[in-house]
This record gives structure tokens, sequence and C-alpha cells, in this order.
């Protein structure tokens, strides 16, 4: 076949038969959830910052003796390398996200499972929290007894249970907190992802 017949049977190929397919524009619509992630996580990084510092002066807000206070800040110091962890990788996440261009089907792949472990990574790092609140508490418990001049060693046997049973429902009522906060915040925007990755398979 020369130039001449190429060029006739191209000529006359029906144009409005030829379907463009629609991945790439759904690549690009990624770019929408992935931007609400960025500017959800530029939000909260400087808060997670500030929040882990003011726990640093609790102490003093709360009036503990100065006798506590190595106790509390070797739980705190112990918040502060967990925190630091945690926000290494919350940063180094938050700048693979500017990297996304949503040209290829396997970027925006990669981008979602980050996204998931990230969400994993938010919800560990809020329940290591919990054993640092838990001293805290215990602490300014036991404050206000001596106060009172009590102890718990002085408490009825149903007083400790109702505070066992309120620890507990505490403890649960946190971690169900932290559970929904993060799908608040980041589970629409990966479930939209999924739904993107699901179109582009079909």
């Amino acid at each position: 076949m020369n130039f001449d017949q190429l060029k006739e049977q191209w000529n006359n190929e029906d144009g409005d038969s030829v379907n463009i397919p629609n991945t790439i524009e759904q690549l690009k619509k990624s770019k929408h959830p992935i931007e609400k992630i960025r500017k959800s996580m530029k939000a909260e990084f400087p808060l997670q910052v500030i929040a882990v510092i003011l726990i640093g002066f609790f102490p003093m807000q709360l009036g503990f003796p100065s006798s506590q206070y190595v106790i509390y800040y070797t739980s705190y110091a112990m918040l502060v390398v967990i925190s630091s962890y945690y926000l290494y990788g919350f940063y180094k996440f938050y700048k693979q996200t500017g990297l996304y261009t949503g040209n290829t089907k396997n970027s925006l792949w990669k981008i979602y499972h980050e996204l998931k472990l990230n969400m994993e990574r938010y919800q560990s790092f809020g329940f290591l929290l919990l054993p640092h609140l838990m001293i805290t508490l215990g602490l300014e418990f036991y404050n206000v007894l001596s106060e009172k001049g009590q102890s718990l060693g002085n408490l009825t046997g149903s007083y400790q249970q109702s505070l066992i049973l309120t620890v507990l429902l505490g403890t649960l009522a946190t971690v169900a907190g932290i559970v929904l906060w993060t799908k608040y915040i980041y589970g629409r925007q990966a479930k939209h992802l999924e739904n993107i990755l699901n179109e582009t398979d079909e």
C-alpha cells in the first residue's frame, strides 16, 4: 500500500466512530480530592505541632506539685518522640501529594495506598496519646483527692468500680471519636479516589 492509498483510506474513515477513552479525564478528576486532602493536611499540621507544645505546659496549668513533674515529663518525652515520628511521616506524605500530576493510573494508586496508610498512622497516633492522657488525668485525680485529705485506698468499692467504668467508657469514646474523625477528614476523599480507580478499571 503506497502513501496515496493510505491517505485515501484515512479520509474514508468515519470520524464519529472514533471513541476517545475517558481514562485520562477520570485521572484528572482525582486532582480534586487530592487538593482537598492537601488543604486538610495543611490546616492540621501546624495545629498538631502547637497542640504537642501546649501539652508540655499542662503541669503548670493544672497546678501539679513539682514532685510529680518527673512522672509527667517522662510520659511527655515519650509523647514527643512518637509525635516527631508521626509528624515527619505526615509532612512527607503531604509533600508527596504535591508531586502528583494525575497523568498515570499507577501514580494515583500509589497516592491512594499512601493515603490509606496515612489514615492508619493518624489513628494509631491518636491511640498512642491515650496513655499520656490517662497519666495526666490520674495525676489530676490524685491531687484532687489529696486536697480533700483522701486517697485511692480510702475509696469505697462501688466508687472504685464507678471510676474504672468511667475510664473504660471514656477510652472507648475516645477511640471511636478518633476513628470517626479520621473518616470525616480523609475518608470521603479516599472513597472518591477509590471510585475513580474503579471507573478506570471498567
